[in-house]
C-alpha cells in the first residue's frame, strides 16, 4: 500500500464517526437518511450472490436513472447473471427500488459503506462481484485497491472528469493517479473527459458517450401529458430540476408572464418540496401542488404554478412542456441533463452554469435546440418572448433531432462490459 493511501485510510478511520453527525444532520430534511443505518458502516450482512454477480454503484437519482439503460442490457444479454445495485442516497435508494421491481429476482440493492479499507474489503468478501462497474465520478481509493487485492475488474462507467474536479484531483495526486490507474478500463463520455482523466493516471479509455442520453420517456406518462395539454390548451413552461436558491431567483420574474402560461416548477431534490412551497408562498405566487391535486383538469385559468412534488415523472413533465428552462444552470451547479426535456421535443433555455454538460450544451447551442441567457430574469423574458413568436414548432423540431444524435452510448458500453464479464465467468 502506498503511502498516500495510507494516509487515505488514516484519515477516513478518523473521519468515520462525523459521518453519524452527518447523516443525523441530513436527516433533519430527509428523514431516510436513517434507514439502513447499518450497511453504511458494516455492521449489516451484505446480501450474498445467488448467481454470478455483476455490481453497479450509482451514488444517486440521476445516476441510477441514467444507468437504468445499461442494467436492462446486461440482464437481457447476461440471462444467468445476478445484478448487485448501490447508492449512497435514499433518492439513489428510491430509483433502485424501481430498478429491482422492474427485474423480478435478478436485482438486489444495499447502500455502499463508506471508503475505508475494513469497510470496502468486507463489502467486496461477502457480496462477491465477479465485475465491478461505478458511475460516472466515483472513484473511491480504498475501494479500488481492495478491489485490485480480490482480482475484481473495476470499469468506470460513463465517466467524466470537469476541469474542476480534475484540479481537485490534482491536489492529492499521488493518491488520485493510483485510484484511476486501478480501473480495468474506462468509458468517458467525451473527448476532452479522456484526454483529464489520462492527465491524472487513468489507461485504457474509450469514449462512449453518455448514457443518460438513453434515457428513454416512459410511453405511458408521455401520453398521460399530452392529453392533459391538449384539455388545458395553455403554454406550459418547465422548471426542471431547479437546485438550492434557484427559485428565490425565479419567483419574482413569474409575475411577468403571459397570463396563460402555466409553469411546472420541478425541484430537483424531494426534501426541499416544503421548502419550495414556502417561497411561492412567499412570493405570493398561485399554485397548486400535484402531490395534492386529484385532477388536474380542475386546475383554474388563474394558476400560474403547478409544484412538480413529485417523484419519477420527469417523463410526465417534459412531455407537458413547450418550452424548459434548465434548472442547476443558473446557481453555480453545472445544469441539469438537458437531453431529457430535449428528447421530448422541449427546447431548452439555459443559465450560465453548464460546466457538467460543457460539450453538449455547445452542441445544442450551435443546432437552436437551446438558447443561453445570463440570469433568471432574462430567462423568463426570453421565454415570453418565445410564446409569442411563433419559433417553438421549429425549435421543437430542433430538439428532437438533438437529442436523437446522443443515443448509442448504452451499447457502446456493454460491447466492453460484454468481454469483461465473459473473460471472468467462463462457464456462463
Amino acid at each position: 500500500m502506498s503511502t498516500a493511501l495510507t494516509l487515505y485510510g488514516l484519515a477516513w478511520k478518523a473521519a468515520l464517526p462525523l459521518t453519524r453527525i452527518y447523516l443525523r444532520h441530513r436527516a433533519k430534511k430527509q428523514l431516510e437518511y436513517l434507514d439502513h443505518w447499518d450497511e453504511r458502516f458494516g455492521s449489516f450482512p451484505y446480501p450474498k450472490a445467488d448467481a454470478p454477480r455483476v455490481w453497479l454503484h450509482a451514488v444517486s437519482l440521476g445516476e441510477t436513472n441514467a444507468a437504468r439503460a445499461l442494467v436492462n442490457l446486461m440482464l437481457e444479454r447476461w440471462p444467468e447473471c445476478e445484478l448487485l445495485l448501490t447508492c449512497m442516497t435514499p433518492t439513489g435508494r428510491d430509483a433502485g427500488a424501481r430498478i429491482v421491481k422492474a427485474w423480478p429476482g435478478r436485482v438486489k440493492q444495499c447502500y455502499l459503506p463508506y471508503d475505508t479499507p475494513r469497510l470496502m474489503g468486507k463489502f467486496l468478501d461477502e457480496t462477491k462481484p465477479r465485475l465491478g462497474i461505478l458511475m460516472e465520478t466515483e472513484v473511491w481509493p480504498a475501494l479500488l485497491s481492495e478491489a485490485k487485492k480480490r482480482g475484481i475488474p473495476m470499469v468506470l462507467a460513463n465517466a467524466r472528469e470537469s476541469q474542476k474536479s480534475l484540479d481537485q484531483a490534482n491536489r492529492v495526486k499521488s493518491l488520485m493517479s493510483e485510484a484511476f490507474g486501478s480501473f480495468t478500463s474506462i468509458l468517458a463520455q467525451s473527448d476532452a473527459d479522456r484526454e483529464r482523466i489520462a492527465s491524472i493516471g487513468g489507461r485504457n479509455i474509450s469514449v462512449c458517450g453518455s448514457v443518460k442520453f438513453d434515457i428513454r420517456p416512459d410511453e405511458a406518462q408521455a401520453k398521460r401529458a399530452q392529453e392533459l395539454k391538449a384539455a388545458l390548451r395553455r403554454p406550459i413552461l418547465l422548471l426542471a430540476s431547479t437546485r438550492q436558491g434557484e427559485e428565490a431567483m425565479f419567483a419574482p420574474a413569474l409575475k411577468t408572464l403571459p397570463e396563460d402560461v402555466l409553469t411546472v416548477l420541478v425541484p430537483r431534490h424531494p426534501q426541499r418540496f416544503e421548502e419550495v412551497a414556502r417561497e411561492l408562498e412567499t412570493a405570493e405566487i398561485r399554485f397548486v401542488r400535484k402531490s395534492r391535486t386529484e385532477d388536474l383538469l380542475q386546475i383554474s385559468p388563474d394558476t400560474q404554478v403547478l409544484l412538480g412534488d413529485t417523484m419519477g415523472e420527469m417523463s410526465f413533465y417534459c412531455a407537458l412542456a413547450d418550452l424548459t428552462v434548465m434548472g442547476g444552470s443558473f446557481g453555480n451547479f453545472g445544469s441539469q441533463n438537458l437531453i431529457e426535456p430535449a428528447a421530448a421535443g422541449s427546447p431548452v433555455i439555459l443559465g450560465p452554469s453548464t460546466f457538467n454538460f460543457a460539450k453538449v450544451a455547445e452542441d445544442a447551442l450551435k443546432v437552436k435546440a437551446a438558447l443561453q441567457v445570463g440570469d433568471a430574469a432574462s430567462a423568463i423574458r426570453l421565454a415570453s418572448e418565445l410564446f409569442a413568436s411563433g419559433r417553438l414548432p421549429g425549435m421543437r423540431e430542433d430538439a428532437m433531432r438533438f437529442a436523437g444524435a446522443y443515443t448509442g452510448a448504452a451499447e457502446k458500453m456493454f460491447e466492453r462490459l460484454d468481454q469483461l464479464w465473459k473473460r471472468q465467468s467462463p462457464t456462463y
